[in-house]
């Protein structure tokens, strides 16, 4: 089924408020990947940050060639059972018939991330146990939100949580156990938000400058699965990111005084690291009580 991307699909803040949680919900199999009406632009988006600096987006460790061999095989699998209706093979290619695009497959080069990630409005990030935890060993990340991948890049997952305020003290030693227990029967989801000033996929850190009161503000949403492969015991993030603008969420009731009352509760260090505080004067434009 082809999901209608026009309107905000979820709504995390209203069942969790807080910004730091996490939050894991079992994942049914054949929702592993969504396909929605903004594939094409995802499919673009990926295309024209590659032409324009692709070491910014795409990276990966020579270690982790066979956990990208298994998850393409494996969500390969996924697209062309689980959504027959958008993906079919044709030749030497992927066919996506839900945007209209294809990708070459079996990819050319010896890296399948990224050919892979072309398909999908997914992020797709690996992470594999190694000294100090399981570590980040390849990434096809085009829709960060407040993180670079050249920075990351074979990093232990403590370290790559680092800049976020409270995490360690709140959340590692749980994330620690849940890597450590994953099963590759029993995937998760969990869900992301945060709010920003323009209307770009690639958001690699808040701003820091105050907004000012006219500027429109965006719903930014992550909905992230986590797959444990079986052959490889690699930990697989989807990440994929929601965009809407901020008036949209006024046709859901609720949904807004939902958000003005999570704002006001974020921790002063959370919301800054959020950006919230730049935003103050943008957001008192919204009927957020």
């Amino acid at each position: 089924m082809i999901l209608d991307d026009s309107a905000p699909r979820y709504l995390p803040h209203c069942t969790r408020p807080e910004l730091l949680a996490m939050g894991l919900s079992p994942l049914a199999g054949g929702s592993w990947i969504e396909v929605d009406t903004s594939l094409g632009r995802f499919h673009a988006h990926k295309q024209a940050l590659a032409a324009d600096d692709k070491a910014a987006v795409y990276r990966w460790l020579p270690d982790s060639l066979p956990a990208q061999e298994e998850l393409a095989a494996q969500l390969l699998r996924h697209l062309l059972e689980a959504h027959g209706d958008a993906y079919r093979r044709e030749g030497d290619a992927i066919h996506c018939t839900a945007a209209g695009f294809s990708v070459p497959w079996p990819p050319a080069t010896p890296d399948p991330l990224w050919s892979l990630s072309l398909l999908v409005a997914e992020d797709l990030v690996i992470m594999e146990p190694g000294d100090g935890g399981y570590r980040l060993t390849a990434a096809s990340l085009c829709s960060p939100s407040h993180w670079r991948l050249a920075e990351k890049l074979g990093r232990p997952l403590r370290e790559i949580h680092d800049p976020i305020p409270g995490i360690h003290e709140d959340l590692s030693p749980r994330i620690d156990r849940f890597f450590d227990h994953l099963r590759p029967e029993h995937p998760v989801e969990r869900f992301n938000w945060t709010l920003q000033a323009d209307p770009g996929l690639f958001h690699p850190g808040p701003g820091k400058a105050p907004e000012a009161a006219s500027s429109p503000l965006y719903y930014r949403v992550e909905r992230q699965t986590l797959v444990r492969l079986p052959q490889t015991g690699a930990v697989v993030f989807t990440i994929r990111v929601f965009l809407h603008p901020l008036e949209t969420l006024a046709s859901r009731p609720g949904a807004l005084a939902a958000l003005g009352a999570a704002i006001a509760a974020a921790p002063p260090a959370l919301a800054r690291y959020k950006g919230f505080d730049s935003l103050r004067a943008a957001l008192a434009h919204y009927p957020l009580s």
